[in-house]
C-alpha cells in the first residue's frame, strides 16, 4: 500500500495553476504538478544548485514559500 504525504501550497499559487491550466487536460492541481515534477526529474536538463536557490529565493519574494 502507498503512503501519501501532503504539500502545501498558497491560495494564491493555486488559483494561479487552475488559471494556466484552464485548458489544459489536466484534471486537478495535483496532477499538473505530478506532471511538472516527474517530467523535471526525467530530464537530462538539471538544475544547478545556484539555479535552485534563486527559484527559492524568487518564490519566497513572490509569497509562494516561507
Amino acid at each position: 500500500m502507498s503512503e501519501y504525504t501532503t504539500i502545501s501550497l498558497r491560495k494564491e499559487f493555486v488559483a494561479d495553476v487552475e488559471a494556466y491550466i484552464e485548458d489544459e487536460p489536466f484534471g486537478s492541481v495535483k496532477e499538473f504538478v505530478k506532471h511538472v515534477v516527474v517530467q523535471e526529474m526525467e530530464s537530462d536538463d538539471g538544475v544547478s544548485e545556484a539555479e535552485a536557490k534563486q527559484i527559492a529565493q524568487k518564490l519566497r519574494d513572490l509569497g509562494y514559500m516561507e
